[in-house]
């Protein structure tokens, strides 16, 4: 179906009852950013449950059969999904994401103010947002950035573009490995948890 006659989606239904969904971005990414953390370990499915209905729906999930919550977040990440297929055309490459909502919040932001909008203050739809970050224009930050991680991801870097990323910096250019961030850190906190305990042995203070 055509985007220009598909109804927008303002409601799920579950279990048979329709409930209005928050239809605000500002959620919709609370949202989704709860159920990836779920999804990636480093949040417990209660957790992201209690915050997606909640902002998705204005439901406490706690006051919620185990059935009708999890038919809720099917939906929930069914919805997200529809709509984060707008941006589909330039968000991944070989199945490797191109672009981080949070990592690149700020050029986002910024590209929205050149355009006229202020995310501060103006209300936006969920679809709305994610179909606005296909018209960010070409000249903005982000869009460069989004060629180096194509070019990078291709391994078609020219030399002038790897001398581009270093003047950027790195940090900037390409999207942290969160997973490997937090195995880096579980690592940390476990060798300080065993160096606690031979000082504890020995009457030392914890470091």
């Amino acid at each position: 179906m055509s985007r220009l006659t598909e109804q927008l989606q303002t409601h799920i239904i579950i279990s048979g009852k329709e409930y209005p969904l928050n239809m605000s971005y500002k959620n919709a990414l609370k949202s989704w950013d709860a159920l990836k953390a779920a999804n990636d370990g480093d949040l417990s499915p209660l957790a992201a449950s209690i915050i997606a209905v909640k902002f998705m729906l204005n439901l406490d999930c706690r006051n919620m059969e185990t059935q009708e919550i999890n038919e809720a977040l099917k939906k929930i990440a069914e919805y997200l999904d529809k709509y984060a297929r707008i941006s589909d055309k330039e968000s991944k490459l070989n199945n490797k994401p191109l672009i981080d909502l949070e990592q690149d919040g700020q050029m986002i932001y910024d590209a929205f103010q050149a355009m006229g909008i202020d995310l501060d203050t103006q209300e936006i739809s969920y679809p709305r947002f994610m179909s606005l970050l296909r018209e960010i224009p070409k000249e903005a930050s982000i869009c460069r950035i989004i060629h180096l991680r194509q070019q990078h991801q291709r391994g078609k870097l020219t030399k002038e573009e790897k001398e581009e990323i270093k003047r950027r910096g790195s940090e900037v250019v390409f999207l942290r490995d969160r997973k490997k961030e937090k195995e880096a850190e579980d690592n940390k906190s476990y060798f300080r948890e065993l160096q606690n305990k031979k000082r504890a042995k020995r009457g030392l203070p914890p470091v």
